[in-house]
């Protein structure tokens, strides 16, 4: 399989990239979610209602359509490397910078925002007050996640030679059937785990009810890469599911905020938590075929723009913090709407992550140069 199979994956990674630093600034601005600093200029009244349900559909799909991505370029790696080149491929790549980001980058953003109140004057002081009490790997849960389960798919791979024939047996059912069967079997899974831990609880810092819809969708990423299928996905299948998911999410808004007790659709033996379980897979799934079917038919040729920017994606994906919250730190003492202040903020933050990403690896570039010389 040639590496033009990949070529629309650099756009489309730049493209949820940005949708995630747009539903970061969304948070900032407050929206539903955990975030490092919220401004004190918030949207409010129909304007929050908004934001919130851009925000629950961006919930139910980006990180999934990475984890299904992930899977496909894993499985890919996987075969060309071999079982111990992979391992130390993935280790290098994913659990060094984890590491950094968990234990300097993120301790470092937090001591930030908390001098801005006031609060610690000693860095190690409150680096080791974090790490015993409040240990966090913020957004990079994902990558915590994906290493995880690109070391388990690897021993999988490694150990268990039925591997093959097993996704050639799955990939046997309809595309209707496949679909159906992800949002049945994940949607009742979720909505089981939600019974133990709601879906927007975190212990500590993940939230573990959305787990369901991501381990689906990596096992469905390798089962795809395995049978060549973006090659074959047509956008008129992917289209029928993302519309009647959306036709769905008014039933969902309603209920949340004209029901005192939402939180009964985060959890709990209720028809609204497994309402909430199964329309999330359904929405994922609609939303992931249908842009990897359009990015597919439409932008699937090389280019090295977007070549490079889908490099700098996982960068800046590390560093937006850093960008995010001085940009919102920025614009909270104009005197201009919020929704300009989001906007700004939001477009900044987009150009900024990219910018810097772009420095950072012009200046690694160079200092291995350096080195080889």
């Amino acid at each position: 399989m040639g590496r033009t199979y990949y070529y629309y994956i650099d756009r489309l990674k730049v493209f949820l990239m940005c949708l995630i630093i747009f539903h970061q600034t969304l948070i900032a601005y407050g929206g539903i979610g955990h975030w490092y600093y919220v401004s004190t200029d918030r949207f409010d009244g129909t304007a929050l209602i908004v934001v919130n349900t851009i925000k629950t559909v961006n919930l139910s799909f980006l990180a999934a359509a990475f984890f299904l991505m992930s899977a496909m370029l894993a499985r890919a790696s996987y075969h060309r490397w071999g079982f111990r080149e992979f391992v130390k491929r993935r280790v290098l790549r994913l659990g060094i910078p984890l590491a950094v980001y968990a234990f300097l980058f993120h301790p470092t953003v937090v001591f930030f925002v908390a001098r801005m109140f006031g609060m610690p004057s000693d860095w190690f002081t409150f680096w080791c007050y974090l790490m015993k009490h409040e240990f966090s790997l913020g957004p990079m849960w994902f990558i915590a996640t994906l290493l995880t389960l690109e070391l388990l798919y690897a021993v999988y791979e490694r150990f268990c030679p039925s591997v093959e024939p097993l996704m050639a047996e799955l990939w046997k059912q309809t595309p209707a059937l496949r679909a159906t069967l992800f949002v049945a079997i994940f949607g009742i899974i979720s909505f089981i785990v939600r019974l133990f831990s709601p879906a927007r609880a975190s212990q500590p810092g993940i939230q573990w009810g959305f787990y369901p819809v991501y381990i689906g969708m990596f096992i469905s990423g390798l089962i795809a890469q395995r049978n060549d299928w973006i090659h074959k996905l047509k956008i008129g299948f992917a289209l029928p599911w993302l519309l009647f998911s959306l036709l769905c999410l008014p039933m969902l808004l309603l209920s949340v905020h004209y029901i005192e007790d939402w939180s009964a659709f985060t959890g709990g033996l209720n028809m609204q938590s497994l309402f909430y379980a199964l329309w999330e897979p359904m929405i994922s799934c609609g939303m992931c075929l249908f842009l990897m079917s359009v990015f597919f038919r439409y932008f699937n040729r090389p280019n090295k723009k977007a070549a490079m920017l889908g490099r700098l994606s996982y960068t800046v994906f590390f560093i937006c913090p850093a960008v995010i919250v001085p940009f919102t730190r920025l614009f909270e003492s104009m005197a201009m709407p919020v929704t300009l202040k989001w906007f700004f903020t939001a477009v900044l933050s987009i150009v900024g992550c990219f910018t810097a990403a772009f420095l950072l690896h012009k200046s690694f570039s160079l200092v291995q140069k350096a080195f080889k010389k």
